[in-house]
């Protein structure tokens, strides 16, 4: 790839980074970013310098002051938000500015307006596709520049020595610039990698240590504000049509007891209502009232059924509610939720986190209550009675139905149990509303007529009967759990999984769940697909987790345990270093002892390294050695092993004054003393050494060669 190819790649990639960032946040209408993708496409095969020069600049003028125009209209009227007006404003900059460039100031620009659509980006969201698209960015960025500069470095050599630039001579235009015979693309790459790998974990440390400021803006979703199909703070029956089920995610939920574990209906409950006026469920005192602090969380209870406690992280979108969910029945809630209040219903409240995701967590107590301890004759609270058994009108079909399902059952949790049944068993799920619109009772008609519904006519129905014998009930509005993700260890619940059910007041228990819609199973996966939706899902909920939502509490721990870990590590050393000292102590104190050097004595131990000792120190000896241990120590290294006996050869011939000249060949040294007596074994052992230095890397001579034309060497020397 030429200079000029790989720079404006570079600079497109950091270019379209940045809009990639902004665009990808789904915050922008689809057109502006066909167009500007459009243009920059184009812009690659066009020839920008030459459409530049045919564009007047009364017409480039005119343009920047339409779109100027174009935002304060955008800004007023249309999208009617100052921030996505001035991005769409940048949009438009740039898409002029690519059409046209023919200099490197108007590089710079565009390098400036995707860096400003980079951090546009971050007060939209700051997803994982975000974190991709800054690694982009970082990446092409460091290249551009270090691009750019050589680009204008080249540029001003050439106008000092009056040449024409890099590019214009033919011979030279494929080469980029006349400092390269080929530009060197791919090892430029690579140094690129190299340094933002470095300033990664350079910058790691930093991010880690440097003091946390928790905002809003850093955790915000891409995309806008996510409405609830299936979950609303009111239910109205007899309405037609068909219910349309989105797939988009909720919240994911992960939990401290493993999926076998869990109960098979376990649910996330958001509201509890209790007024019924024939058509429509709602809360009957939407008064709510503050949740005293007890450390880290929201106390909600002062006891709890049993000790099968279930500690839940709810890591929710951006909802258009501020009801928070919790499995049944909640103890306590986490302060991270923000401010938390609670209404007579036992439903719970933050404030609205419709522009930001919410991360809190809850424990809840999943103990069963004994339905053999459950009393039909304890009183139960007046309040409950006023307001849980409230009928809108009398209905004696719907009571007759009641009183003969129920008519078998003994007790009040046998005929709760009796209609959960009678429900399930006899009707049918359906999406489809077939109701007649306008209906004054959409419930006799779904029991007696249609006998078909979904979830809150189930859910309707069962409640309604129950206050017909007697048993205090309300609709409670949430989420089924979900679908588990193995590979993030989370649960995912989307829109589809709204759900309604039962909650009747069985004494002395209190609230008791009863679901009466039937078991509706959804088509799996295929295993690939349900593979690649958990991995992506579980990268997105660690990105959010341990990268936007690193705060300072997680940063305290992470302190914490690096300081414990080293700690452990610098005690452990403490501890090794002082039993290996005490065993020196030990043995050195036996070694000096008279037991200990009369045992040495009297072996031969000392007799072996006497002996070692005076080989070493007799040269004779020593050469001796060396000369019979060489082929066998440099084996597999010939051009050593022939560095080394030629080496030993000019050092003896250097004894007699025979010294080979710095400008000498080995061969013509060896020629020129030919007539020497020493001549033939050094011109025979020259040619053995030239044919292993410098022939194939394979060469194996003989090991006893070289030490025999040594050893006759040796001998016409001393002779």
């Amino acid at each position: 790839m030429t200079f000029e190819r790989t720079f404006k790649a570079s600079s497109y990639c950091m270019i379209g980074s940045g809009f990639a960032a902004i665009a990808l946040t789904g915050s922008l209408h689809w057109f502006p970013v066909v167009l500007f993708l459009t243009a920059l496409i184009a812009s690659w095969f066009l020839d920008t310098a030459r459409l530049r020069k045919r564009i007047p600049v009364w017409i480039i003028n005119g343009l920047s002051i339409a779109f100027f125009l174009f935002f304060i209209m955008d800004f007023m009227f249309l999208s009617q938000s100052f921030l996505v007006s001035v991005i769409h404003l940048t949009l438009l900059a740039a898409i002029l500015k690519v059409m046209t460039l023919s200099k490197d100031r108007d590089y710079f620009i565009l390098y400036l307006l995707g860096f400003s659509e980079l951090l546009a980006a971050t007060a939209l969201t700051v997803n994982l596709v975000f974190g991709i698209c800054l690694l982009i960015f970082l990446v092409s960025g460091i290249l551009t520049f270090i691009l750019f500069e050589m680009r204008r470095s080249n540029a001003a050599i050439q106008d000092r020595i009056s040449v024409r630039p890099f590019v214009a001579p033919k011979y030279v235009r494929e080469s980029g610039m006349e400092l390269f015979g080929r530009f060197p693309a791919a090892s430029l790459m690579g140094l690129t990698f190299g340094i933002t790998l470095f300033i990664l974990v350079v910058a790691l440390p930093l991010f880690l240590l440097l003091p946390r400021l928790n905002s809003g803006f850093y955790r915000q979703p891409s995309g806008e504000t996510q409405f609830i199909s299936g979950f609303s703070e009111s239910v109205e029956l007899g309405r037609e049509g068909s219910i349309g089920l989105s797939d988009a995610v909720v919240m994911r939920v992960r939990t401290s007891i493993t999926p076998s574990q869990l109960p098979a209906d376990l649910k996330w409950r958001g509201l509890a209502l209790d007024h019924f006026d024939g058509r429509a469920w709602k809360r009957s005192n939407p008064e709510q009232y503050p949740v005293s602090v007890q450390g880290r969380y929201f106390k909600l209870e002062d006891s709890a059924t049993g000790t099968a406690w279930l500690h839940q992280t709810f890591f929710l979108e951006a909802l258009s509610t501020n009801v928070v969910f919790a499995a049944r029945k909640a103890l306590a809630v986490s302060r991270e939720s923000g401010f938390l209040s609670r209404d007579t219903a036992d439903n719970l409240f933050t404030s609205f986190h419709a522009e930001k995701k919410l991360r809190y967590e809850a424990i809840s107590d999943l103990s069963r209550p004994d339905p053999a301890l459950l009393s039909n004759s304890d009183s139960i609270p007046v309040d409950v009675l006023e307001t849980c058994l409230q009928l809108p009108f009398f209905d004696r079909k719907i009571e007759n139905l009641a009183k003969r399902v129920t008519a078998s059952a003994t007790g009040k949790y046998e005929k709760a149990k009796v209609l959960e049944r009678h429900l399930r068993t006899r009707y049918d799920y359906s999406l489809e509303l077939t109701g007649t619109a306008g209906s004054n009772d959409p419930l006799a008609e779904f029991l007696f007529e249609t006998r078909k519904g979904h979830c809150e006519y189930f859910a309707s129905a069962m409640a309604i009967m129950l206050r017909y014998t007697g048993i205090p009930s309300r609709l409670v509005n949430g989420f089924r759990s979900g679908e588990y993700n193995n590979i993030g260890d989370n649960w995912i619940v989307r829109q589809y999984h709204a759900h309604s059910w039962v909650e009747a007041y069985l004494p002395p228990y209190g609230w008791m769940e009863f679901d009466p819609t039937p078991v509706q199973q959804q088509p799996p996966d295929t295993g690939l697909a349900r593979f690649w939706a958990g991995f992506m899902d579980a990268v997105d909920l660690w990105w959010w987790e341990r990268v936007v939502n690193y705060n300072t509490s997680r940063q305290y721990n992470l302190v914490a345990n690096v300081y414990s870990v080293s700690g452990a590590v610098l005690n452990s050393i403490e501890n090794s270093t002082a039993y290996v000292y005490e065993k020196s102590r030990e043995g050195a104190a036996w070694i000096v002892s008279p037991k200990a050097l009369a045992a040495i004595a009297g072996r031969w131990y000392w007799g072996t390294f006497f002996l070692i000792l005076i080989v070493l120190l007799i040269t004779p000896l020593r050469k001796y050695l060396r000369n019979r241990m060489r082929p066998v120590l440099y084996r597999n290294k010939p051009k050593i092993y022939a560095d080394s006996f030629y080496t030993e050869a000019l050092e003896m011939l250097s004894k007699y004054g025979m010294v080979r000249a710095p400008a000498q060949t080995p061969m013509e040294f060896a020629l020129g003393l030919s007539k020497h007596p020493a001549g033939t074994p050094l011109i025979a052992l020259t040619r053995l050494y030239n044919r292993i230095r410098f022939g194939p890397p394979n060469t194996s001579p003989n090991d006893t060669v070289a030490e025999d034309l040594l050893q006759s060497l040796r001998s016409a020397l001393s002779g």
